[in-house]
């Protein structure tokens, strides 16, 4: 779900925004503590030496079966966490096409896209109605949901920051939950970390919202919304409670970080809580272009089965 490679972090200058080359979230954990192994080393070792280094973590997830849908429909807990496809996360203009057929087809892409999203979030909102003049059940309010993302983000990398691994298993899906899970187990002894969220360059915004329909139930929704967040942010390593020397830094992020839950389309409450499922990149023409390719392939696969 998330690429296995390099950290693309660097410091900027006070006022000047970095937007990540790979995943943030994941970034996040591999910022706090550079002294262990990359992620592009530890995505190469074997599943014996992630679970030495993971212990009753790893162990506990490798009994697990895998998720699916099958599974899905008799345990929501137990749903594939997946980034929707099609969460467009609208680029720079600079990023957009120069040449007039494949912006005009890009344009509408976006379109479609934000204009799909809209009517069928609408749509489910409107169903969730118990009576004509009643008040909905399911609140597509946006600063409710904004301030869910930001406190699952701060959570997220307090915890990575503290090595919680319990708290970070209960913020981060499964998928997440292995790998950062991994690094803080290979933390240097007696190295430890703090994390501040100095500001917010930017007020967080919502960037994708979308509800779409569990595939094998008729009784589920997936819900995920995408939240940018522009911060400032801290962090320092100490050894032995002293402080690393150089090791502090201050960095200026943008994270399109994407939260999920399932709803029932019958009772119209979150089957389980929000977690953090991963970050998503902006969606440039060139990623446009490979996910209609994706989306193509699971459409024809979507008919194959039925």
């Amino acid at each position: 779900m998330l690429a296995a490679t390099k950290l693309g972090l660097r410091a900027r200058a006070p006022g000047s925004l970095t937007t990540t080359a790979t995943s943030p979230v994941m970034a996040a954990g591999r910022a706090l503590f550079s002294t262990s192994e990359n992620w592009a080393a530890a995505n190469r070792r074997s599943q014996t030496t992630i679970r030495k280094h993971a212990g009753n973590a790893m162990k506990q997830t490798s009994k697990q079966p895998a998720p699916s849908l099958e599974k899905a429909k008799m345990d929501p807990s137990k749903a594939p966490a997946f980034v929707l496809p099609e969460t467009f996360v609208i680029p720079p203009l600079s990023r957009f096409p120069k040449q007039f057929k494949p912006l005009m087809s890009y344009l509408w892409g976006i379109i479609r896209v934000k204009t799909l999203d809209f009517l069928l979030s609408r749509q489910y909102r409107f169903s969730s109605m118990p009576g004509w003049r009643q008040k909905p059940l399911l609140s597509l309010k946006k600063a409710p949901l904004i301030a869910q993302t930001k406190a699952l983000h701060r959570q997220m990398n307090e915890a990575i920051a503290l090595g919680d691994a319990e708290m970070l298993e209960k913020i981060v899906d499964s998928y997440l939950y292995v790998p950062l899970a991994v690094n803080i187990e290979q933390r240097p002894k007696g190295r430890t970390c703090t994390w501040e969220l100095v500001r917010y360059n930017k007020e967080p915004r919502i960037v994708s919202h979308k509800i779409f329909p569990l595939q094998g139930t008729k009784d589920k929704l997936l819900w995920q919304v995408t939240v940018s967040i522009a911060s400032r942010q801290r962090v320092v390593q100490h050894e032995r409670g002293k402080v690393v020397p150089g090791s502090e830094k201050e960095l200026d992020l943008v994270e399109n970080v994407v939260i999920g839950t399932m709803i029932s389309n019958e009772t119209w409450a979150t089957v389980n809580g929000w977690k953090i499922i991963s970050t998503v990149q902006p969606m440039t023409p060139e990623k446009w272009e490979r996910e209609q390719e994706t989306v193509k392939l699971l459409a024809e696969a979507g008919a194959g089965s039925n």
